[in-house]
């Protein structure tokens, strides 16, 4: 498989395992919701972002750093200083998620405090032992990753998914059906964390068993490279991890801020409790999860490109890695952009189909474009990360959350969970800007602008006016025969996206955007595909 296969391929599987993700978790906010409630899922949406700071904490960025290192070692010919790598690093993860339980698990009282609503601390205390699991877990996640073999971490994904979905749903029902709270309720929601771990996990070391030869190179080049000792190991993981943590800490820290400050700004404009919880909910429950979707391609994409970028710099070969920077910005816009304009197209029988009804619409529009620029952010920051400047994207992405914290207490009081929506859009745009400029001035490589926005652009033209025209004409149509509103939007929608699909896809090829070498690069099918295309006249 070429060096562009073994990239698109890590990054089209991690891109499928956390799309895939994302709609499960998607669908059970949907069921989550009808079960327990906006005020339930308000209370449920309070326990993630903590839990997700502290596993951040825990983790301390050592995936990336392990798979970077990993990926060097690996180029150099140094199996067996890759293998320590990954001894070190799960020994490290291991202590500190046992820290971060015990803060979670004692401090949940307090922290739900500080979110403005009490009932939160037996969902913060219930999600609290996932962190005695996910941090080693992301240590073998890792140092596959290192090996760009991105199966393991796709498959553990969506299966850790699964069983966290499904504890999620039967155990919010079950605990309702006895009587118990929607706080209650949503503290079973949360301990789906720890089981879905904890199967994710266990899948991992069936994938260790089954590549154990990955992990058994010790003895053959022991004479052959000299190896570092374990203090250095640990000072050299510890210095690059860090700076990530802090890049990741962001994202949540953004969650948090919105946390800490919707709720008690809604009070303080006169919202009851319920009102203020039930808002959040809307923001939190409906907005951002449907923004988190299209970010998942983003995300693949920086996971497969980190090592590759490494990889190639370890090598010292600059034209690869230009070309790989090249190749994931394109990859990274030719999804992102339809599905921001998508999302602001389709917002209201999206809303309708997913959730009953439209009280969310508005946020989703103004959330749209958060989609656009977070891809980008995250590719970048990917980019910057690899090529060893880790703690630029961190103040960046830092400056971004603080603007944030800035707009939400001018926009909020305004214009309610709408301008807490916006105000995630302005701060992802800044953060993005800064990290386009960081990365002329460190690396000179200039983007064509025509190839990389331009065609794009014009594609997404197309596929907007596919997409209004669909469900315009298909709404009338599917009233006078379907008697539920929400089977109407589910109808129309789908439409819309297939067929605007289909005309975005026709649009890439007609317009250039997408070329024969792109096709051709996709695994297995790519070569057919591509001479397909180009003998219909479709591409170049």
């Amino acid at each position: 498989m070429t060096e562009r296969n073994l990239f698109l391929r890590g990054a089209l599987v991690l891109g499928l395992a956390g799309i895939l993700s994302k709609v499960l978790g998607s669908v059970y906010t949907i069921f989550l919701q009808n079960i327990i409630g906006d005020r339930g899922i308000g209370l449920y949406q309070m326990a993630y972002p903590i839990y997700s700071t502290l596993l951040i904490l825990s983790t301390a960025g050592f995936p990336v750093a392990v798979s970077k290192f990993v990926a060097e070692h690996i180029a150099l010919g140094d199996y067996a200083g890759a293998k320590k790598v990954f001894r070190v690093s799960s020994a490290l993860l291991t202590l500190s998620g046992v820290v971060c339980f015990f803060m979670l698990y004692y401090g949940a009282d307090r922290f739900a405090v500080w979110f403005g609503d009490q009932d939160a601390a037996i969902a913060i205390r219930a999600i609290s032992p996932a962190l005695l699991v996910v941090p080693i877990m992301s240590a073998f996640r890792g140092y596959f990753q290192g090996w760009q073999r991105m199966e393991p971490t796709a498959i553990s994904q969506v299966t850790e998914q699964l069983v966290r979905v499904g504890t999620i749903l039967v155990a919010a029902v079950l605990l309702l059906k006895w009587g118990y709270s929607e706080a209650h309720a949503a503290a079973g929601a949360a301990f789906g964390a720890f089981t879905g771990g904890v199967v994710g996990f266990l899948i991992l070391l069936v994938y260790a068993w089954r590549r154990r030869e990955l992990f058994r190179h010790d003895m053959r080049f022991r004479n052959k490279v000299p190896q570092q000792r374990t203090r250095a190991h640990i000072k050299k993981l510890c210095w690059y991890a860090l700076p990530i943590s802090l890049g990741a800490l962001v994202v949540p820290l953004m969650n948090n801020i919105d946390v800490v400050t919707v709720v008690n700004l809604l009070k303080a404009c006169g919202y009851s409790q319920q009102e203020a919880t039930e808002m959040f909910g809307l923001l939190t429950g409906r907005a951002f999860k449907l923004m988190l979707l299209p970010t998942t391609f983003a995300s693949a994409i920086g996971t497969a490109l980190l090592p590759a970028i490494a990889a190639a710099i370890a090598l010292k070969n600059a034209t690869l890695v230009a070309r790989r920077m090249e190749l994931a910005m394109r990859m990274t816009v030719l999804v992102a952009l339809p599905s921001a304009v998508g999302l602001a197209l389709l917002a209201s029988p999206i809303d309708i189909m997913l959730f009953k009804d439209t009280e969310g619409t508005q946020a989703i529009i103004a959330i749209a474009a958060a989609t656009l620029f977070a891809s980008i952010q995250l590719t970048t920051s990917s980019i910057l990360q690899g090529m060893g400047v880790v703690y630029v994207p961190v103040r960046n992405l830092f400056i971004g959350a603080v603007v944030k914290l800035g707009l939400n207490f001018l926009l909020v009081p305004i214009w309610g969970i709408n301008g807490a929506a916006i105000s995630t859009v302005i701060s992802y745009l800044l953060a993005t800007l800064l990290n386009l400029y960081s990365m002329y001035r460190r690396t000179g490589v200039v983007f064509d602008l025509r190839a990389m926005l331009v065609r794009p652009l014009l594609a997404t033209f197309f596929m907007g006016v596919a997409a209004y025209s669909i469900l315009r004409e298909l709404w009338p149509l599917l009233a006078g025969v379907l008697s539920s509103d929400r089977l109407v939007a589910a109808a129309a929608t789908l439409v819309a996206i297939a067929g605007s699909g289909a005309v975005y896809a026709l649009a890439l090829m007609v317009t250039g955007a997408v070329t024969r070498s792109d096709i051709a690069g996709i695994p297995k099918v790519g070569p057919r595909l591509g001479a397909l295309f180009q003998k219909l006249g479709l591409i170049r």
